[in-house]
């Protein structure tokens, strides 16, 4: 998250550059006069309300992805070689540059030029496994109804040591009309997850403690922030940054394949 510049053909209009100098110098200064009193009371007020502040959270950056960006960054090492993500593969491209040497997009249909293949992950046995080092599969298991059948291919495609990185929503909104998939139906939010629950299920698919590794972020006033529709360019660092493991907002993982893992004929039911 950071302020974005002034175009360069916009610099040496009257007035833009000074306006853009004094807005910079305000984001820099955020954290302090955000925690003013003052301050502090009118945000608080902002969230007596019974509807969300920002319907469809059209404004600046959700809070679950600062934290998925968050997570990203600090495994960017992982988005190497060959990489798949969901839907498009812009993500991997921004974090993994020039580690990438083939960049491939899976979605349950061709909704976009990079699809390459096309797979219901829940029901992807036909898709060859061991073919990647990493897999990004971010914002979907929430959205699965068999989410555990989506964990195990997930991790079937990945070559052995390959690296998937994924995360899983501790809370979210529920369209009641549900997601529409870009023209390829639509689907719901079926579930939220817990941490020993993720444990749980990676655990069910033959994965120890030393296969995997858990973030979990969030905290009580960036979990509401969140519900509320407030972007995480209006928090401070301490409200988005500070980590209440016993209200999570988002749970990353970081799952390394087993060189000896399950063959396809055990997934479980």
């Amino acid at each position: 998250m950071g302020f974005v510049p002034v175009r360069s053909g916009l610099k040496d209009v009257p007035g833009i550059r000074s306006a853009y100098r004094v807005a910079r110098s305000l984001y820099r200064r955020k954290d302090r006069w955000l925690a003013w009193p003052l301050v502090r009371q009118l945000r608080c007020l902002q969230l007596r309300r019974v509807t969300v502040l920002y319907p469809a959270r059209a404004r600046g950056t959700p809070v679950v992805r600062y934290y998925w960006g968050c997570f990203l960054e600090k495994h960017r090492d992982d988005i190497r070689g060959c990489v798949l993500e969901i839907g498009n593969t812009s993500t991997v491209r921004a974090f993994g540059g020039s580690q990438i040497q083939q960049a491939k997009a899976i979605d349950i249909a061709p909704t976009s030029s990079e699809v390459t293949i096309v797979a219901d992950l829940a029901t992807a046995d036909h898709v060859e496994p061991d073919q990647f080092d990493c897999f990004v599969n971010q914002f979907t298991m929430h959205i699965i109804d068999d989410f555990r059948a989506a964990l195990y291919h997930s991790i079937r495609l990945l070559k052995p040591a390959g690296v998937l990185l994924i995360n899983f929503p501790a809370r979210s909104g529920y369209p009641s009309d549900g997601i529409d998939l870009n023209g390829a139906g639509r689907t719901w939010v079926y579930r939220w997850f817990t941490p020993a629950g993720v444990e749980k299920a990676l655990a069910d698919l033959g994965m120890t403690k030393d296969d995997y590794e858990l973030t979990t972020y969030g905290n009580f006033f960036s979990l509401t922030a969140y519900m509320a529709g407030i972007p995480a360019e209006e928090l401070t660092s301490r409200e988005l940054d500070y980590a209440e493991k016993d209200i999570p907002l988002l749970i990353c993982a970081r799952v390394v394949k087993p060189f000896q893992w399950p063959a396809q004929s055990e997934q479980p039911a």
